[in-house]
Order: structure tokens, then C-alpha cells, then sequence
């Protein structure tokens, strides 16, 4: 559920619901959920439930009442990572003039005792649930535990979000550089071309003779080639950066309408195979999984000269877990060397995108005999969704005629 939420964007609402559901089902005055990770901008800074206001304004009159020299309970239960309880808080707090800025806001609810939960993920303590409890009540230790229950169950939501919002930004960089190391490879040196072949007609222009004429009319039908393939990459680049990333539809349907588009204009017949049906895939996961295709596909279009290719989704058992398998193939001229693929940024980022998978990279090619990228990673399992393999993954290399090998 954590991961759900969190990946389709509506991480405030999540912790709005969460701080409202806890305090129907405890019997609570208020609930105030507050981030301590300022680092991340794009995240919420918490929500509230039976308080006034919004968590942007409490979050800022607390600042006030810190400044003030206030005891800030709630941070103990971040340094000692564990619940702080604290019975008739209400009675010191109200006759605390360092809490003066937020008393409007607590004389709008009844409450006594106090319960502060940390927030704890595996990356650290994210910050805290603060639980107000009705005057006549003091929290028992069953329900210390259900609030504990529910700060873990809101550290797993805000942490997954602060994946996807970290993950987002890494692909977007990438992006960029991909489209600059597109302009460099195709347009700009096309351009430059185009403008030789000008420049060299101005010069035949000023000679005479049946030789030049034909030099000029060969240096004119280049500047339209060139013009038309130009026109051609521009279109192309347009048309991948229309398209959205994979988000409610799934990933074989996007790969399907991106493939139409981006080879509508080349010789390259593609082929997308799936034999896999509906995949379940974390927000991250998709979104992985998405450029680790667009990768794999550009290599085969810029340096394969393949006549066709196939994206396939296919699944295998190993032991009890279920791999899904992706594997980009083509029938063009392969390559030998190891240490790098033709275009090597493009295999290192097919190797991390397979490492933050938790997944295997295997790579089948030989001279002459095109060339198969495979990833293999388990989607379901929750290990690999919790612990992807730290950097790069190592690729697995084979001859086409291994015999655990496939011929692309």
C-alpha cells in the first residue's frame, strides 16, 4: 500500500487519510504527522488531523516556540528512537509561555496526554506522529504499540516517495545528457555536413563546364539528403519527448506506442513480444524498466545497422520466485570488444538501471551475428524491491553459440 501511494503521486493526501483514520480508530483529540528531512523540497512537510490550520503553518510556529526555548518533546522520540509519552502535558504546556505561538491553535481541541512515535525507515528517523489524547485518558501500552505500528507503516510511504522523487530526478538528468549526446551525434554533425556541401556549391558555382555542373547538382542532392535526415532526427527526438513515461497505462503499451513513433521514419522493422500479460511493477520499478528499453533500442539504432528487431516480455522460474525477463535483440553486425559497447555510456546505464533492479544484465553477440541484451529481476520479490544491488551490475557475457546462450 505504502509503495502504491507513494508512487502515484499523492503522497499528501496518503498522510492526511493516515493521520485521520488513526485518530478515528484511537479515540484521539489530534494527530500531527511532521517530516524532520528538509532535503527533500518535493515532499510534504506533514499533515494534520483535528488541528487547525495547515501543517505549513504549525511546522512554522513551532519553529517560533523552539526559538523561544520550549521543550520539544517530540524530538526526544527522534534521538532516542522510540515512543515518548508524557500524561497531563496540557497542564505545563498551556503555562509555558515559550508555547504561545500554537496556543490558538491547541485551545481549539480538548486533549490532556501526549504520545510522540519516530517515524524510522532504514534510511534513518524521517520524523514523527504526534498523538493528543482526550482529557481522562492516558495511553496504554497496546496502544503505544498500534501508534508505533502506524509511524512505521507512514516512514515505509514517505521513504518510497523520497525513491521515486530521487529516482525522477536521476532520470531526468539522464535525459538531458541523452538528448545532448542525440544532438551531437546526429543533428549537429549532419548540419555541419549540410553546410560543407553549401559552401562547396557556392565554390563549383564560379567555375564553368559540364564537370561542375555535375558537381553541382551531386553537392544539391546531398543538401537535400542531409536536409531530409535532419528533418527525420528532429522528428524522431520530438516525438520521444511528447511521450509520456508509463504510469497508468503499462509498460508494453508504452513501449508499443514509443517504438510506432520513433521508428516510423527508419528502415528498422520492430517487433514487441509479450508473453507475459499484466506485470505488476513498483512506480520505480516501471519507470526502470521504461528507459532500460529506450536504451537498449537506441544502441540497436545507432550502431547495430540491423535490419530488424525484437523487444520481447517474457517470465521463468528459479526456484520459488518468478524473474520477468526483457530482452532487446537484433540481426545487425554485433561487436567483439567487451570492455565497452559501441556508444559505452549507453551500457552503463543498462548495467546501473539493472543494479537499482536488483537484477541480472546478460549480453549475447558476436561479430556478424547481432546482438541480445537480456534483464532478468524478480518484480515480486520483496527483497529485491528493499535491497537493489548497490552500483552497477556486473554484465554476464556470452558467445551466441554458448550453450546457455540464445541467438539473437
Amino acid at each position: 500500500m505504502a509503495a502504491t501511494l507513494a508512487g502515484s503521486g499523492s503522497l499528501p493526501d496518503t498522510l492526511a487519510a493516515l493521520a485521520s483514520e488513526v485518530r478515528q480508530l484511537a479515540g484521539l483529540a489530534a494527530v500531527h504527522i511532521r517530516l524532520s528531512d528538509a532535503g527533500r523540497s518535493a515532499l510534504p512537510i506533514g499533515a494534520l488531523s483535528g488541528l487547525p490550520g495547515t501543517a505549513d503553518e504549525l511546522r512554522d510556529r513551532l519553529i517560533q516556540c523552539e526559538a523561544l526555548g520550549a521543550e520539544m518533546v517530540s524530538l526526544n522520540a527522534i534521538a532516542e528512537r522510540r515512543p515518548v509519552v508524557v500524561s497531563r502535558r496540557w497542564e505545563t504546556f498551556r503555562n509555558d509561555p515559550s508555547w504561545a505561538p500554537i496556543m490558538s491553535i491547541h485551545q481549539a481541541i480538548s486533549w490532556e496526554s501526549f504520545v510522540a512515535a519516530p517515524l524510522i525507515s532504514h534510511n534513518g528517523v524521517l520524523g514523527y506522529l504526534s498523538a493528543f489524547y482526550p482529557p481522562g485518558r492516558n495511553p496504554d501500552p497496546d496502544e503505544i504499540y498500534f501508534l508505533s505500528a502506524v509511524a512505521d507503516q507512514a516512514a515505509v510511504t514517505i521513504d518510497h516517495a523520497g525513491m521515486i522523487v530521487d529516482s525522477r530526478a536521476r532520470a531526468a538528468m539522464e535525459e538531458r545528457r541523452k538528448l545532448a549526446s542525440d544532438l551531437h551525434d546526429s543533428i549537429v554533425q549532419e548540419m555541419f555536413s549540410l553546410s560543407m556541401h553549401a559552401r562547396a556549391i557556392g565554390l563549383t558555382n564560379e567555375a564553368s563546364g559540364a564537370e561542375a555542373v555535375a558537381k553541382i547538382r551531386a553537392d544539391a542532392a546531398r543538401v537535400v539528403d542531409l536536409s531530409q535526415s535532419v528533418v527525420k532526427s528532429f522528428r524522431a527526438m520530438i516525438a520521444e519527448l511528447r511521450l509520456p513515461q508509463p504510469k497508468e497505462r503499462s509498460v508494453v503499451t508504452s513501449i508499443r506506442e514509443w517504438v510506432a513513433a520513433t521508428s516510423r521514419d527508419t528502415d528498422l522493422a520492430v517487433k514487441v513480444v509479450d508473453e507475459v500479460g499484466e506485470i505488476d511493477l513498483l512506480p520505480d520499478q516501471q519507470e526502470e524498466v521504461w528507459y532500460f528499453i529506450r536504451e537498449a533500442y537506441h544502441n540497436v539504432t545507432k550502431h547495430a545497422r540491423a535490419k530488424n528487431a525484437v523487444i520481447r516480455f517474457a517470465q521463468r522460474r528459479e526456484e520459488s520466485r518468478t524473474l520477468l525477463v526483457i530482452e532487446t535483440s537484433d540481426d545487425g553486425v554485433g561487436f567483439q570488444e567487451r570492455s565497452s559497447l559501441p556508444g559505452h555510456v549507453g551500457l552503463i546505464s543498462l548495467s546501473e538501471r539493472a543494479g537499482r533492479l536488483g537484477g541480472k544484465l546478460t549480453i549475447v553477440t558476436a561479430p556478424g551475428n547481432g546482438t541480445l541484451v537480456r534483464l532478468e529481476f524478480c518484480p515480486a520479490d520483496t527483497g529485491s524491491r528493499a535491497r537493489p544491488t548497490e552500483g552497477a551490475a556486473e554484465i554476464e557475457w556470452q558467445e551466441p553459440s554458448d550453450p546457455t546462450g540464445e541467438e539473437p
